[in-house]
């Protein structure tokens, strides 16, 4: 059990009000490069704490996220924004811009951990944290409650040091942690998806009749959804068939469908692709925004789960992962509705897919230490092999991630069901889908493949134009990217 207690004093105090101000003699400048509105937020706050611009004479501080200034203290934005929050200013070697501090500004109780957990507390220290382990659960966790601290599991930990992430505290606080796990009542399961006519052949969970899961809901199916997109195509009628099939879809599970988006009416948005007017204004609206996919699991679930609880449940981005439009990947191993699930996550995240091992083969994706792609191997010596895990946390924080910087991607079981119940289990991160809500790309896919939904998927080569626009998306979605990634573009 971890508490996170940012009113521990560790720093040094010199905000008491018979005091200095918290930023007296502080002579700073900001950084060009951050956004307008974190700079005002910035000047707002050492302006009004005693600090004092560098207009008339030299800094001797400079705020930054990436560059230090040679003779100037540099610190982060968030140096400044935790000094107002806890009350004191914290030792700036934890603040370096460039360096990657997650868990600046962080104090952690860790309560009852064994002692072999000392590489724990070597992590906490190496990404900016600090810790204590000097009270005991008995005495501190109601303490804790009581004073509306959260209190959470270590799972929060973990996903923080697996993905370089300061999550949220909610789904992992205690008492009442909501958190996915492999016991969880109402597990986000994956079932086929339904291509074209599909959608009629689905078989609808035991308990559809008598729970209703839709009850109340109010669907409106988005203009990039295929079959609403392809009425005005010259497809009117394969379109209105397969239309009229969702649309049965949710009229089952007991909701009703909305011809037009009405904000006090709808209440679930379905769409595509997360990159269009429409998704960015349901996003404003607070709406639940799902995908088809979403829809068809739910029918076949029975009961209600979060589209951000697996990958594919909510829309898609428009454009692919920046760097994996040059992947070609192959799958071994996996069967049925988690071959499925990949070989549509690969078009997803901008690669492309390979039936075979072949030449331009970059990547094999394993699911056990065996079958002929695996047995092949040998004679494809370029050829990465990892385990799906890379592939799902690749889109989770789309980005490319470097599969050797942690030896869970590498791993490959002789017993393939050691993974197989680990496929789709990946959720969605909050903190990455917020970097797409303001974001509008009202052209074309430019997807390296494009998933056509009447019934079959389609291979097509990119055009240098859309190439580019991918690229310039993905530098504004993700403007920092990791050093194997700055490695990979220098080489081509």
């Amino acid at each position: 059990m971890l508490a996170i207690h940012e009113h521990i004093k560790l720093g040094r105090r010199i905000n008491d009000k018979k005091s200095l101000k918290l930023f007296q003699n502080v002579v700073y400048s900001i950084d060009g490069a951050l956004d307008e509105k974190q700079k005002q937020r910035l000047v707002n706050i050492l302006i009004n704490n005693g600090g004092i611009s560098s207009d008339q004479q030299p800094p001797n501080l400079f705020v930054s996220e990436k560059t230090k200034i040679p003779g100037v203290a540099s610190v982060t934005p968030l140096w400044v924004e935790k000094a107002i929050v806890n009350g004191f200013v914290h030792d700036m070697s934890f603040y370096e811009p460039g360096k990657d501090q997650f868990l600046s500004g962080q104090v952690l109780l860790l309560l009852d951990l064994p002692l072999e957990s000392k590489p724990i507390f070597d992590q906490i220290t190496k990404f900016g944290g600090q810790y204590r382990d000097d009270f005991s659960q008995d005495t501190y966790y109601n303490d804790c409650i009581e004073r509306n601290i959260p209190v959470v599991l270590p799972q929060w930990l973990d996903d923080c040091l697996r993905y370089h992430l300061l999550f949220p505290y909610d789904t992992y606080r205690l008492p009442a942690p909501t958190i996915y796990y492999q016991h969880k009542p109402r597990p986000a399961t994956l079932f086929k998806y339904p291509l074209g006519k599909q959608v009629s052949l689905l078989v609808p969970s035991k308990d559809l009749e008598c729970k209703r899961p839709l009850h109340n809901q109010v669907v409106y199916f988005g203009k990039d959804v295929p079959f609403i997109r392809d009425m005005k195509k010259g497809q009117e009628n394969e379109a209105d068939a397969l239309r009229q099939l969702w649309y049965a879809l949710v009229q089952e599970m007991g909701g009703t469908v909305a011809e037009e988006y009405h904000p006090h009416r709808v209440t679930v948005v379905i769409l595509k692709y997360r990159s269009s007017l429409e998704y960015k204004q349901a996003v404003q609206d607070q709406k639940c925004v799902a995908s088809c996919s979403w829809l068809s699991n739910t029918y076949c679930r029975g009961y209600l789960c979060s589209p951000m609880d697996t990958l594919l449940d909510y829309p898609i981005p428009k454009v692919g992962i920046a760097g994996m439009e040059k992947c070609v990947i192959a799958l071994t191993g996996f069967k049925g509705v988690n071959r499925e699930f990949l070989n549509r996550l690969i078009f997803a995240c901008g690669a492309y897919f390979s039936a075979k091992l072949a030449k331009d083969t970059t990547y094999l994706i394993c699911g056990g230490g065996y079958g002929d792609k695996y047995a092949e191997l040998h004679n494809y010596p370029n050829v990465i092999r990892v385990n799906h895990l890379w592939l799902e946390d690749c889109y989770a924080q789309f980005r490319m991630i470097d599969y050797r910087s942690d030896r869970r991607y590498t791993y490959i079981p002789q017993d393939n069901a050691l993974l197989e119940g680990t496929v789709g289990h990946t959720q969605l991160m909050p903190q990455v889908i917020d970097r797409f809500k303001d974001d509008t790309y009202d052209q074309e896919p430019q997807t390296v493949y494009q998933e056509c939904e009447m019934g079959f998927v389609q291979e097509r080569k990119p055009r240098k134009a859309a190439l580019r626009a991918q690229s310039v998306l993905n530098e504004h979605i993700m403007p920092d990217v990791n050093a194997y990634e700055k490695e990979y573009k220098n080489k081509k």
